[in-house]
């Protein structure tokens, strides 16, 4: 097999040395294709990536995708799983490895329906052994999700916990700092939207009174932000 592309998306640097190390030892071993591999460290210099056009090398074979990164609010990127949904749109031929160090079962629940990634790997699991498997599987067509998020698929989830794109945005805003008047500005919603918005989230997580911070904090603690 001839060499294929990858890109590492991941705000922590030894995060991605460890991947390189994995793919160079695989590659020796000829477990693997050998790869070109590009990083990335935070929303906006992946969107770039994701949506360059190299007529030479053709676009990225797999891309592992942290959840967790510095965003991009310009272009509405708030997360990992943005970058997903781009990829999905963009890049329908790439395969996703979603690699986070969450396991929080609300969170992977709301990526795994939205974005359905090739495989999902929960950081704590993850050893050389299974990071080669997973590569191998993925290339195969074939779903790998590691230990933790099996547990999760075979316990299957307790109720229907989705955020979309409107949410996570609505959660940036008032994360930011931004109050609840000023966001129907910046979002062209009304009043009434962003009130919604607001109660039904907080239904979601569980949070009992009005108060921001209490949202946030039980996002936050959801792994949303």
């Amino acid at each position: 097999m001839t060499s294929l592309r990858v890109l590492i998306i991941d705000d922590h640097l030894v995060t991605c040395k460890g991947y390189e190390y994995f793919f160079e030892n695989a590659t020796n071993d000829g477990l693997i294709p050998n790869f070109e591999i590009v990083f990335a460290h935070d929303c906006k210099s992946a969107h770039q990536l994701i949506l360059s056009n190299n007529k030479e090398k053709g676009d990225f074979n797999i891309i592992l995708l942290d959840v967790q990164l510095p965003p991009y609010p310009d272009e509405k990127i708030f997360s990992g799983e943005d970058l997903g949904l781009l990829i999905r749109s963009n890049k329908p031929k790439t395969r996703i490895i979603l690699q986070t160090a969450i396991s929080d079962k609300y969170l992977l629940y709301n990526i795994f329906k939205n974005l359905n990634p090739e495989a999902i790997l929960i950081k704590s699991d993850l050893v050389e052994e299974n990071f080669v498997i997973c590569i191998k599987e993925v290339l195969k067509d074939i779903p790998y999700y590691s230990k933790t998020f099996s547990k999760l698929l075979r316990n299957q989830f307790s109720q229907e916990y989705v955020l979309d794109q409107d949410d996570r945005e609505l959660l940036y805003l008032l994360n930011i700092g931004i109050s609840s008047k000023e966001i129907p500005k910046r979002l062209i919603w009304s009043s009434s939207k962003v009130e919604k918005r607001k109660r039904l989230m907080r239904e979601k997580f569980g949070v009992d009174d009005r108060n921001i911070i209490s949202l946030l904090n039980a996002a936050r603690k959801a792994g949303f932000l």
